[in-house]
């Protein structure tokens, strides 16, 4: 079975959608699947290499760097189609996979996948964008309307990361019973609980309790709520902290909102992390906290579940489908200072409860999501969707 899956940036470029193709790509190989990537040749990038076994192409490009751009850079690149039929002339591919509906000249894929009659699927990593902002609504829907929806709309099967987007993207119109829920996947045995203390050190929080939000700096996160939740945290532990680890166009605002209510001593801005200290933040922190107002199914929580961290969260899209309220965690409203100030104050009041919240994290992460579970579920999606297409 040839797949070939098509996104405008992979890796080294850093994002949720890179990543997940990242491990997905590799995780298929190892079950004997043959993948070739389809990307972009962006700057700094090889124009071809493999890696673990997966084959990368990347093709003739233009990315141009847009301040406040999510996500960046802006890629374009008018001759896709063609760079993707010469490798389909020479893989012959099975099935050919779009990631992301949010670059115009990628989006293409759909039309030469129906052009020659080739099975074509899309997943959905991104929701409607309705709800972060006034402006993300408006420019965000009609970018979907003229053309977000139509690679949904032509592919043969669209994988749901959660079954809350599933049902979302329905709304555009789009048959439901097309489309299956797999969810992100996290390589568990790379994070887990940890005795290190070089991170509380670094900070200067030691032995206080430790709050962690991982992820970027922007307004679908929620952090606004989550700063106007410390004082009341504070008000019952006030040698609290909490360590925000990411950067993005909000930050500069963030510390001007932190500095006006005297939070500095705890609220701290990391700034950028290397992977082995954020495993260690994962690993050490007392409990992970996401206050975001819009969500998917954030990896953020699966990397904090596979710690065995405890998670306070909202009920953001598919959070509800990672964390169960009560019982590796709490799930509040998003936009509620009060609420998550509470929940908060609950679990730091038991250190028995966020133990057993813990253990039940990192049990679920281990049994529902790990990387191994995930490909094995997209490739059985691929299976059906190929034998569906030979009884045609």
């Amino acid at each position: 079975m040839k797949i070939c899956l098509v996104n405008a940036l992979f890796h080294p470029f850093s994002g949720g959608v890179e990543k997940h193709m990242f491990e997905l790509s590799r995780e298929l190989v190892k079950q004997g699947v043959d993948v070739t990537i389809v990307t972009a040749r962006i700057s700094g990038t090889e124009e071809y290499e493999e890696i673990d076994g997966v084959k990368v192409h990347r093709v003739p490009c233009l990315d141009i760097k847009v301040p406040g751009f999510y996500p960046p850079p802006l890629v374009l690149s008018p001759f896709f189609i063609r760079h993707l039929k010469k490798l389909d002339d020479r893989y012959d591919f099975d099935i050919i996979h779009l990631q992301n509906r949010f670059f115009v000249d990628f989006d293409t894929a759909a039309i030469y996948a129906k052009l020659k009659g080739k099975p074509f699927m899309m997943t959905i990593h991104n929701a409607r964008p309705v709800g972060i902002s006034l402006p993300i609504t408006i420019f965000g829907t009609a970018y979907d309307l003229l053309i977000g929806r139509w690679p949904f709309a032509m592919a043969d099967r669209i994988i749901a990361v959660s079954d809350w987007v599933r049902y979302d993207i329905s709304r555009y119109r789009i048959d439901i019973n097309k489309m299956v829920a797999v969810h992100n996947g996290i390589n568990v045995g790379e994070f887990r609980p940890s005795s290190e203390n070089n991170v509380r050190k670094k900070y200067d929080i030691n032995d206080d309790p430790m709050l962690l939000f991982v992820g970027r700096m922007i307004t679908q996160k929620g952090l606004t709520y989550l700063i106007d939740a410390m004082p009341m945290v504070l008000k019952e532990y006030p040698n609290a902290k909490i360590l925000l680890i990411g950067r993005g166009n909000l930050l500069e605002t963030l510390k001007s909102k932190v500095k006006a209510m005297g939070l500095e001593d705890s609220v701290i801005f990391s700034g950028y992390m290397s992977e082995e200290m954020l495993k260690e933040a994962y690993g050490t922190c007392d409990l992970f906290v996401l206050p975001s107002v819009w969500e998917v199914l954030p990896i953020a929580i699966l990397e904090a579940m596979s710690a065995g961290r405890p998670i306070a969260c909202t009920d953001a899209g598919g959070n509800k489908e990672l964390v169960e309220d009560g019982l590796n965690g709490y799930v509040v409203p998003s936009r509620d200072p009060k609420a998550l100030a509470d929940k908060i104050n609950l679990m730091l009041s038991d250190p028995e409860r966020m133990k057993s919240m813990g253990h039940a994290s990192r049990k679920r992460a281990e049994e529902e999501f790990d990387w191994k579970l995930i490909a094995a579920s997209t490739k059985k999606v691929y299976e059906d969707l190929l034998k569906e297409r030979s009884k045609n």
